[in-house]
């Protein structure tokens, strides 16, 4: 075979796997969306009975608790952590609350987490908080102030251990707004308590964290979970399918993990699927970090509260 041959023959070979790859993906646009008469709840795996610790997931809008929260997931399967979201918003759109909603409750039987949805100081039901963008915060610092001291009463009840929020350059103006209200809550809540302890865990999803410093790995199995929970609000996956996109970010991650926390010209992780987090501590007034390191949890290793303490030197005496 000559040379043009053998490279007219590669061409193919490498254009029919493209072909088939797209096609994977193209195939996930026919399952149908949420949210479902009954939400599809998937098997559980066995875990240890919850200890009281608490993780919180602070959730921008609807469906970033799917799409964002692997970590949180992995704790709560494998070693029966609880986990709540808090729903920061339902939307902007007020027309589309109520159908976000139902869309959220779904989602959550399949995650099996909790679900609070936080009250706007002044109204009459709990529908998420309004206007969380960082120019809220400059220019009504009253109203900012009210929904800070709401968000950090709510931790005072649950006494987290690990919160989770949205990086400060998340692109999306709700995304970077959450993450400004969530470390004023967090002010709040461990001024009051100066010798509390909360892990600070920094997701990513519309815009990368340049120092990542954990690499979660997720098998096929988390993945479908999360992909099912998306799946579920049915009318944001109609106007974005980002349901259908995850996996492919997920595996994305996989590539740039196994480098950006693995270290320049590490070989890339095993697992197929993975999802990048910043993490720093915080007791009292002092935060901790975010300290580099070769950070990675494979899929193969039980996710606990005390792995990412003992990681990342916050293991209690």
């Amino acid at each position: 075979m000559g040379q043009h041959a053998e490279g007219g023959q590669r061409f193919s070979e490498w254009l029919s796997y493209l072909k088939r790859f797209t096609d994977a993906v193209d195939s996930g646009r026919g399952i149908p969306l949420g949210p479902a008469p009954a939400p599809p709840v998937p098997p559980r795996v066995a875990a240890a009975a919850p200890r009281g610790a608490r993780v919180l997931f602070c959730a921008p809008h609807p469906d970033d608790e799917c799409l964002a929260a692997a970590l949180a997931l992995r704790l709560l399967l494998e070693s029966g952590t609880p986990v709540t979201n808090i729903a920061i918003t339902l939307g902007s759109d007020r027309a589309q609350r109520p159908r976000r909603r139902r869309e959220l409750e779904s989602a959550h039987q399949v995650l099996g987490f909790d679900l609070f949805i936080p009250t706007e100081p002044g109204a009459a039901s709990p529908d998420g908080f309004e206007q969380v963008h960082l120019s809220a915060r400059n220019s009504h610092p009253q109203a900012w102030e009210k929904r800070v001291a709401a968000l950090a009463e709510f931790f005072e009840r649950a006494q987290p251990e690990a919160v989770l929020a949205p990086h400060e350059e998340d692109f999306n103006s709700t995304h970077i707004g959450t993450n400004y209200l969530v470390r004023d809550a967090l002010d709040v809540y461990l001024s009051r308590h100066l010798e509390s302890d909360v892990l600070f865990i920094e997701t990513e999803f519309w815009h990368q964290v340049t120092d990542a410093n954990l690499m979660v790995g997720l098998t096929p199995e988390h993945a479908a979970i999360q992909v099912v929970a998306a799946a579920e609000h049915g009318g944001e996956m109609k106007r974005m399918p980002y349901h259908v996109l995850h996996p492919c970010r997920l595996m994305d991650n996989v590539r740039r993990g196994s480098e950006v926390v693995g270290g320049q010209g590490a070989a890339v992780q095993p697992f197929a699927f993975a999802e990048l987090y910043r993490v720093s501590f915080r007791r009292g007034r002092e935060v901790i970090g975010p300290t580099p390191g070769h950070h990675i949890l494979p899929p193969s290793e039980k996710a606990t509260l005390d792995w990412l303490r003992n990681e990342f030197g916050a293991a209690r005496d």
